[in-house]
C-alpha cells in the first residue's frame, strides 16, 4: 500500500469491466477503498490509482504499473487470433513505449499468452512486435531474443556439441544472431515456449589467435550478457577428455537455468 499504482488494458471493454469489479471491491472490501482514499490524498492526488486503456495513458507515472495484455487463445489449445487492437494500428509502436515508460519501480504483466503465440517478425508490424518481444522479455528477461540465420555449425566440434544438446532433450540451434553478433548455439526447451533460455558458446580460433580477437570476444560476451542472455562456454579440451562428464556439467546448467526462468515467471 505504500506505493502508488496504475493498471493498464489493452483494450476499452476489458477496462471498463475492471473498473466495475473494482467499484465492487471498493465498497466491499475496507482495505480496498483505504488504499484509493490514501492515494488520492498523498502528494496532492497526483499519483492517485488509475485504471485506464491503452489510449489513454499519457503522462501518468506510478511506482508499480499493472498491464493485462486481455488477449489470447479462444479455447485452451486453440491459436491466438492476430487482432492486437490499438497495436495492430499506425501508432502501436509508440503506444507502447508510453506504456512501458509509465513505471517507475516495477511492472508486472497478466497474459495468457507466449511470445510464441504472436505472429511477427522485426521487419513486420512494430506495435506487434514489440508487443512479441515484450511477452519475451517478461518471461525470459532477454531484451534480444535471437533470430534464426539458417546457417551451419562452424565447426564439427559445434556439432557434435548439438547432437548432444538434443540428447538432453532440447533443441539447439547453430548461428543465432543478436544484435550484429552470433552466438555459437541456441538452446530452447521444449516445455518453455518464450524463447532461447542458453547461449552456449564452443571455443574456437578466437581463444586461440591474438590477444586483440580475445578481447573483441570478451566485449561480443557482454554485451550479449548485457541484453539478458546466460551464456555457457564448453572448452575442447576439456570435452574430448571427458564428454560425459560435460555433457553432465551442460545438463545441469540447463536445469538451473529453467529453474530460473519459472521463479522469475512465478514471483
Amino acid at each position: 500500500k505504500n506505493k502508488s499504482l496504475g493498471v493498464v488494458l489493452l483494450n476499452i471493454k476489458q477496462r471498463n469491466l475492471l473498473v466495475e469489479e473494482m467499484n465492487y471491491a471498493s465498497e466491499h472490501y475496507p482495505h480496498s477503498r483505504e488504499y484509493i482514499e490514501i492515494w488520492e490524498e498523498k502528494n496532492d492526488g497526483l499519483e492517485s490509482f488509475f485504471i485506464k486503456n491503452l489510449e489513454n495513458v499519457q503522462g501518468d507515472e506510478r511506482d508499480v504499473i499493472f498491464i493485462g495484455t486481455v488477449y489470447g487463445p479462444e479455447k485452451v489449445g486453440a491459436p491466438v487470433t492476430q487482432r492486437f487492437g490499438p497495436i495492430n494500428g499506425i501508432a502501436g509502436k509508440r503506444r507502447l513505449n508510453v506504456l512501458f515508460s509509465r513505471a517507475k519501480e516495477r511492472i508486472v504483466t497478466f497474459t495468457s499468452m507466449t511470445a510464441s503465440d504472436v505472429r511477427a517478425e522485426e521487419d513486420g508490424n512494430p506495435g506487434v512486435y514489440m508487443l512479441k518481444c515484450w511477452l519475451q522479455y517478461s518471461s525470459t528477461g532477454v531484451l534480444e531474443g535471437g533470430q534464426y540465420t539458417g546457417k551451419e555449425p562452424d565447426s564439427d566440434f559445434e556439432e557434435h556439441v548439438i547432437q548432444q544438446i538434443k540428447s538432453i532433450g532440447c533443441e539447439a540451434i547453430p548461428q543465432v544472431g543478436v544484435k550484429g553478433y552470433s552466438i555459437d548455439i541456441g538452446v530452447k526447451y521444449p516445455e518453455w515456449p518464450h524463447g532461447f533460455i542458453l547461449g552456449v558458446e564452443c571455443d574456437g580460433a578466437t581463444y586461440h589467435s591474438s590477444r586483440s580477437a580475445r578481447d573483441r570476444d570478451r566485449l561480443r560476451q557482454e554485451v550479449l550478457e548485457g541484453l539478458g542472455w546466460r551464456l555457457y562456454r564448453i572448452w575442447s579440451t576439456d570435452w574430448f577428455e571427458d564428454p560425459i562428464r560435460e555433457t553432465e556439467k551442460l545438463r545441469e546448467v540447463i536445469i538451473r537455468r529453467l529453474d530460473e526462468l519459472k521463479m522469475s515467471v512465478t514471483k
